[in-house]
């Protein structure tokens, strides 16, 4: 079943299926961030499906797949977690916590843009800046520009993800 056939079928297959996995730390990273809860619930089901161990052919780790860099960097900037090891980033509540961060540097350095956002937390902030310049704030455009076929689809996908969230659960925040 297709994300979107899903809202036909049973209320609790869908509660499943698009669950509010790792809960307390998603409502409190997305609060310590500026994200609806809603949207990094999206983000965590597209990079893992709530997966603590998973490990991406590139070693992303984690339910957010933080690259072993970028986790070390984040860490070091926010000075937590204490004595950081790469492997604290399969712990959900640091995955979480440091890909959030993250994310919100890169809608941050777009200004607010989640497309971009995305885009650089996908595929490298030197990209989604090259895909900004030649879309010229048009998002639809700024999809299209996008020459890396998984992160213009990984973009669509947290955005089918986050209508389907809003339509279960906006009613309910």
């Amino acid at each position: 079943m297709d994300p979107a056939a899903t809202l036909s079928g049973p209320s609790y297959f869908n509660h499943i299926r698009f669950g509010l996995y790792f809960k307390d730390y998603i409502l409190t990273a997305a609060q310590t961030e500026t994200f609806n809860p809603l949207f990094l619930f999206s983000v965590v089901r597209q990079e893992s499906l709530f997966e603590g161990f998973a490990t991406s052919v590139m070693d992303a780790r984690g339910v957010m797949q933080i690259m072993p860099a970028t986790g070390s960097e984040v860490a070091s900037n926010l000075g937590w977690p204490p004595a950081f090891t790469t492997d604290d980033l399969y712990l959900p509540m640091i995955s979480i916590r440091l890909g959030a961060h993250y994310l919100a540097r890169q809608s941050t350095a777009f200004n607010g843009d989640l497309f971009a956002a995305l885009a650089a937390y996908n595929g490298g902030p030197g990209n989604a800046l090259a895909w900004g310049d030649l879309a010229s704030s048009d998002p639809d455009l700024f999809l299209e520009t996008i020459r890396i076929t998984e992160t213009r689809q990984y973009i669509m996908q947290i955005f089918e993800f986050y209508g389907l969230y809003e339509r279960l659960y906006a009613k309910n925040q």
